[in-house]
């Protein structure tokens, strides 16, 4: 993409001139048109309020980070959620439609900078926007990453590697449980790759997707039984779930022997906050963090 057709800097476009006020409805200069994702049409240039907004998301996420990491985040955070909005423009995948946008982008992104591991294992490659966060959070990370289908992959980094299939049958590198986080966006239902995750070695995990019982419509194939739902005492056995998005029917029956067996693994259960009422961007995906007892 050539580099006039490129977003401009969140805090460095210049502000109108003196005495000029905001045109409403006028077109944008050839060098800053639209581009096709929302939050690329819409974004602040004023640098005070884009620092307002920057201070309102780590402000949201900062009690969060600290939880998952015991210790005062406030500062690693706002440094992150700072450099991200650096960092966004430069983004290779402009119309990321179907995978993460803005808000999920940017608490990935937080995320995985502040537990900082050796090793990133994601299944769920899609276009590849995640791989390349993660490579830009995580300099020196070995990252792997699997998609049962690659050929809607947008973009490469050099040094990650791209498996195509499914995770579970392909071998992976040594690597201290410790020091290592699994990322699941794939659409498959969380009660087994909480299994699997915990059977491979992984001890922490960052799954998106994971939505309540009473929001299963809020993406297609949810990968049912979600996290939430494993957490959730109120399901019945064998209760019916049915649900439609895009006039697609879905449906699923609960098995609370299935869902039981995953949920004794979970240490901690610790969803993201929703950034979505702070940036106005499209609505977040349920990004949550688990760790799993040894």
């Amino acid at each position: 993409m050539p580099a006039d057709s490129r977003l401009h800097s969140l805090v460095k476009v210049a502000p109108p001139p003196p005495g000029e006020d905001v045109v409403r409805g006028k077109e944008l200069a050839d060098n800053v048109r639209p581009l096709p994702a929302r939050e690329d049409r819409c974004y602040m240039t004023s640098r005070k309020q884009v620092l307002r907004l920057q201070s309102a998301i780590a402000s949201a996420l900062a009690p969060r980070m600290t939880e998952i990491l015991r210790r005062d985040a406030s500062g690693e955070a706002r440094k992150a959620v700072a450099d991200f909005f650096e960092l966004y423009e430069k983004k290779p995948i402009l119309n990321n439609k179907g995978g993460s946008l803005f808000n999920d982008s940017l608490s990935l992104y937080v995320t995985m900078r502040l537990l900082d591991p050796e090793f990133i294992l994601e299944s769920g490659t899609y276009r590849g926007n995640s791989a390349w966060l993660f490579r830009q959070a995580c300099p020196r990370a070995g990252i792997q990453t699997h998609d049962v289908d690659l050929g809607q992959l947008a973009h490469r980094v050099e040094d990650v590697v791209y498996v195509e299939g499914d995770w579970v049958d392909s071998p992976l590198p040594d690597f201290d449980p410790a020091r290592a986080v699994a990322f699941f966006d794939d659409h498959i239902n969380h009660a087994l790759r909480l299994r699997q995750a915990h059977d491979r070695g992984f001890r922490r995990a960052l799954f998106d997707d994971n939505f309540p019982a009473h929001n299963l419509y809020a993406t297609g194939g949810q990968p049912v039984p979600s996290l939430a739902m494993l957490m959730d005492d109120t399901l019945e056995p064998g209760e019916t779930f049915t649900w439609v998005r895009h006039g697609k029917r879905y449906s699923y029956r609960f098995d609370p022997e299935h869902a039981q067996g995953a949920r004794a693994l979970i240490a901690r259960y610790l969803p993201l906050p929703d950034l979505t009422a702070i940036t106005r961007y499209s609505p977040q995906s349920g990004l949550t963090y688990v760790e799993l007892l040894d």
